[in-house]
């Protein structure tokens, strides 16, 4: 039994705890303007930069093509395949797009929207291929620089990172839209996470910032159960910034917003986004929960519900299985009838 002094003690020792923590986010606070002052003053010479990043129309492999609506502002269209998947090309080509984008020049653009040439995909899950056994040096490279991206779209805090969505983000689409800074969604946006049902977790930073976004209790349920966001939904639960009921206003809706952010300074840009990313999940977190990711799908179950849902996919095919996501992984335990959910 617990004796009175015992819980005093633990009270005491808890208060401590509690004082400290406070001390260090006051120290990180003071200790912010200082930690930034390298990105400001490489924003402060940015106007003089004499090796802007090139603009190009398409990226390596075509999995991203680019435009330019102003000076400020990139809007790069994900098209990659059928389904959009998160693969090893796609990869490769977001990170060729991102990398550059930690040093500050002259084009360096403010704002980046990422929208999507397909009208029923906005960004796939990862291919499922990927994850079958045995998990070779080439698919733990691929998991690695999938969290390498992700982590790009906090850590590079002079550029604002928009989603539009217009079509499914399931799986690692929904992860990427979760990291990236603000999400706008049209009539076609249904996202959500299916990794659940098979055996496996949202662990490319899909439960971490849902967790942030939606609070820990909203989370756990739509996590948990593989519940799909629509429009209305996610912008009432406040995933989504704001819901368009029409595809012209979302892409008009979000180029406003994103040419009047645009105007202003750089500097003051880079300063609240570096401030506002401590309410961020902590980046250890996100890497420690897709280590567990990868332990957890190589178990017997989990392999063969990656069988299962590659057969009902018909191979990941552009099908009513992948339109129905995520009601229609449930075919896996018999409870799908083909049908493609509204």
């Amino acid at each position: 039994m617990t004796t009175l002094s015992n819980k005093s003690a633990g009270r005491s020792f808890f208060t401590q705890i509690s004082v400290l923590f406070l001390k260090m986010l006051f120290f990180l606070a003071l200790l912010s303007p200082l930690l930034s002052s390298s990105v400001v003053n490489a924003i402060a010479t940015a106007s003089y930069s004499s090796s802007p990043i090139g603009r190009r129309d398409i990226s390596t492999h075509g999995t991203l093509t680019f435009t330019y609506p102003s000076q400020n502002i990139t809007r790069a269209t994900i098209n990659n395949g059928p389904v959009n998947f998160v693969d090893r090309l796609f990869i490769d080509d977001i990170l060729e797009f991102l990398t550059p984008l930690q040093n500050v020049t002259s084009s360096t653009p403010k704002i980046v929207i990422f929208d999507s040439s397909n009208p029923d995909f906005y960004l796939g899950h990862i291919d499922m291929t990927s994850l079958q056994v045995p998990i070779t040096t080439a698919k733990k490279q691929m998991g690695a620089d999938y969290v390498k991206f992700a982590d790009l779209f906090q850590s590079i805090t002079t550029t604002i990172f928009i989603a539009e969505i217009n079509g499914r983000a399931f799986g690692a689409g929904n992860e990427l839209i979760a990291q990236m800074d603000m999400r706008f969604v049209g009539p076609g946006a249904r996202t959500g996470s299916f990794e659940e049902v098979l055996g496996l977790v949202a662990g490319g930073g899909g439960q971490t910032f849902l967790g942030s976004l939606l609070g820990k209790a909203k989370a756990l349920e739509y996590l948990l159960s593989a519940k799909t966001f629509d429009g209305p939904t996610g912008e009432t639960l406040g995933l989504f910034n704001k819901y368009y009921d029409d595809p012209t206003q979302l892409t008009q809706g979000v180029l406003q917003l994103a040419q009047r952010i645009a105007r202003f300074p750089l500097v003051s840009i880079n300063q609240t986004k570096s401030v506002l990313s401590y309410l961020n999940p902590p980046s250890d977190a996100s890497k420690l929960d897709f280590q567990a990711f990868y332990d957890i799908e190589q178990f017997p179950e989990e392999q063969a519900n990656i069988r299962k849902f590659l057969q009902l996919s018909g191979n990941q095919a552009a099908g009513n299985f992948e339109l129905g996501l995520g009601e229609s992984v449930l075919g896996i335990y018999g409870l799908w009838n083909g049908a493609i959910t509204p």
